[in-house]
Order: C-alpha cells, then sequence, then structure tokens
C-alpha cells in the first residue's frame, strides 16, 4: 500500500508537474488569443468605418437636354433635343453617407461575445441539437454579418456606379468629338467671319470716302448752280448790254455817216464846231475810254469825262474842238499804268454829247484798239 500510495504521488507531482507546464504553454497562448482578438476587434471597427451603414436615398437626375438639330444657316426656334441624365442613377454622386459604427461600449462586447447570451449573460442553446448559438442577435456574428451584407452592397454600388462612368465615358467622348467638330468649323467660320469683317471695314471706308466726295460734289453742284445762275443773270445783263450797245454802234454808224458826209461837204477839213478858238493844250491825265473801235476804217469812238469835254471846248461847249493827239492804253497787263495800244487824232464832236470820233495813226499802233481801253492826254 505505502509502495501505491507512493507511486500514485509520483504520478501527480507528474501530472502537476506537466499541468503545470501545459498551464504555463497555455497562459502564453492565452495572451496570444486576447491580443489578437483585440487587434481583430479594433480592425473590425475600423473597417467599419469604410463601410456605409445604408444606400443613398433615389434622387431624380435634372433634365439636362443636348440639342441635336443640325447646325445650319438658319434660325431654328424649337430644336431636336435628346436628354443626357437619362437613367443616370445620381444618387451614386452622393458623398458622406453615415457609416457602420462598431466603436460604441455594447457593439465592442458584443463582438467580443461569440455565443448568443440571455439576460442573464449566459449561452442560448440551440433548440435542434442544444449547443450554444453562435448566430443570432447580440452575437459577433450579427455584427460581422451586417458588415459582409453592407459591404457586398457596397461593391454592388461601386460596380453600378463604375458601370455609369462607362456610359459618362462614353457620353462625353461623343460630346467631345462634336464639340471638336464644331471648333473647327468654327474657326473656319471665324476665318471668313475675319475676311467679311475686313472687306466691311474696306467698304465702309470706301462708301465714307464717296461720301465725302458726294458730299463736296453737292457742295461744288450748288456753287456752280449758283455760278450759272450768276453767269445766267450775267448773260442777261450782257445781252441787254448788247442790245443797247448795238441800238449805240447803229446811232454810231448812223454818226460816222454823217461824219463822213460832213468831211465830204468841207473838202476834207474837220468841223470845228460853231466858230471859237480851240485851244492847243490839255491838262495830263486820264479824259475817257473806247466805247467802239473800227480797226478796218482806223477810226474809234470816245466817250469823254465831262470836265475833258469842258477843258476842250469850254464851259459852254463854244470853242471848236482842238485836233490833238492823244494816247491810248489797255489797264492790268504789263504794269500798273496799262500797256501803250496806240496814239489817235481827234477828228470830230458829237453835239450835245461827250462823244467824239478820233483816227487812228497807224504808224503808232501796237495792238487792235478795244473797246474799254483808256485815252489819256
Amino acid at each position: 500500500m505505502g509502495k501505491l500510495l507512493r507511486v500514485l504521488v509520483i504520478v501527480i507531482l507528474i501530472l502537476s508537474v506537466v499541468s503545470l507546464v501545459f498551464a504555463y504553454l497555455l497562459f502564453g497562448k492565452q495572451e496570444l488569443l486576447t491580443k489578437r482578438s483585440s487587434v481583430l476587434e479594433e480592425q473590425v471597427v475600423k473597417l467599419a468605418k469604410t463601410i456605409e451603414a445604408a444606400d443613398s436615398a433615389d434622387v431624380a437626375a435634372p433634365e439636362v437636354k443636348k440639342d441635336i438639330s443640325e447646325v445650319t444657316d438658319r434660325a431654328i426656334e424649337n430644336p431636336d433635343k435628346e436628354s443626357v441624365l437619362e437613367g443616370y442613377a445620381i444618387k451614386l454622386e452622393q458623398q458622406n453617407l453615415p457609416t457602420l459604427d462598431f466603436g460604441g461600449n455594447d457593439k465592442r462586447l458584443q463582438l467580443r461575445s461569440y455565443y448568443v447570451l440571455d439576460a442573464n449573460g449566459k449561452p442560448v442553446p440551440d433548440p435542434l441539437d442544444q449547443k450554444p448559438m453562435t448566430k443570432g442577435p447580440g452575437s459577433m456574428q450579427e455584427l460581422l454579418d451586417q458588415a459582409f451584407d453592407r459591404a457586398k452592397a457596397q461593391q454592388a454600388t461601386l460596380n453600378k456606379t463604375r458601370a455609369e462612368l462607362t456610359k459618362m465615358r462614353e457620353k462625353t467622348t461623343a460630346c467631345v468629338e462634336e464639340i471638336n467638330k464644331l471648333k473647327v468649323d468654327g474657326r473656319t467660320t471665324k476665318v471668313e467671319l475675319k475676311a467679311t469683317k475686313e472687306q466691311v471695314v474696306t467698304l465702309t471706308g470706301e462708301k465714307e470716302a464717296l461720301e465725302g466726295r458726294v458730299t463736296k460734289l453737292n457742295a461744288e453742284k450748288k456753287e456752280l448752280t449758283a455760278e450759272v445762275a450768276d453767269a445766267k443773270a450775267e448773260v442777261e445783263k450782257k445781252g441787254e448790254e448788247i442790245v443797247n450797245l448795238t441800238g449805240d454802234l447803229s446811232k454810231a454808224n448812223e454818226l460816222i455817216k454823217e461824219l463822213k458826209r460832213r468831211i465830204a461837204a468841207s473838202d476834207g477839213r474837220p468841223n470845228t464846231g460853231e466858230g471859237g478858238t480851240s485851244v492847243s493844250s490839255l491838262s495830263a491825265g486820264d479824259k475817257g475810254k473806247i466805247i467802239e473801235s473800227n480797226d478796218a476804217l482806223k477810226f474809234v469812238i470816245i466817250d469823254f469825262s465831262n470836265d475833258a469835254i469842258l477843258e476842250m471846248l469850254g464851259p459852254e461847249r463854244q470853242n471848236a474842238l482842238p485836233q490833238l493827239e492823244m494816247n491810248v492804253r489797255r489797264t492790268g497787263r504789263q504794269s500798273a499804268a496799262g500797256e501803250f495800244v496806240t496814239r489817235i487824232k481827234l477828228r470830230q464832236a458829237v453835239r450835245g454829247k461827250n462823244l467824239v470820233v478820233a483816227d487812228i495813226l497807224s504808224d503808232w499802233q501796237q495792238a487792235p484798239v478795244e473797246k474799254g481801253d483808256v485815252v489819256f492826254f
């Protein structure tokens, strides 16, 4: 019996040592499992914060229509349009949605609870096999399943977003190609428009120049119209003067004929008047003007001033006409005094008038005598 007890004590001692060794080993594993569970718990909490707690609410996409009518040179009041965002899930654009929050004490306790616990904190048995339930409300599996379901839903949302991005890329590519084509057409149009503007500027300048010329021509036209009116008035005046001069010429011709008849009747001696003395010299200066000239017959008719007539014939015109030689000049030519034309010799006075007939002295003549020439002594 003593031997048996001794063997039993030894066995118990050996088993104690083994259990102590196993306890030591299990203590190390327990610390490892505890730290691992803690790390897994913290990572699950962090991971849950990246998973959206629920899908975003459905929101109607804004009405955006693209003009699909052809670009032409005519105005279109109601062009054809198509919706660009038709069927577009705009809810995919919503950001900062609420995420799962497993950081609370209750959630952390639930993450640490492998079994479903009752109100007393004891595991709830499974009705089928009476083993502790590991799935259900209040268990760690519930939170993990919730995170998994939300992760699957978020993945589906991500895939849907990628599909929508593909559609939008295709639409954007089509719009970019259309815009590029329109820009090419726009550049061509701008080049043509620039050329048209330059042409408009040129034509505007030419128009202004032509308007200036028209204004100038209108002014010239007015001036010419005024000059024509003045010229017509002058012509009418000259016509009247011609009529008067024609009458004077007729009278002068009759006077010449009468003088010639008298000269012929007096045997070539000039008629000096009714009697009286004749002066032999006159004071220097202008005495009259030529009113008629006949270069072929070499005679002129002079219209003397009253002073010159009184000086030659006396205050009562009682003296005979002096047979003086006088000079003829034309004003406004080579000098202020005028141009010398010829010398004349007085022949016959007209009774009661300042008119005197004189002969042109051919030896002195430098140019034909004209109406308006000045007679001076």
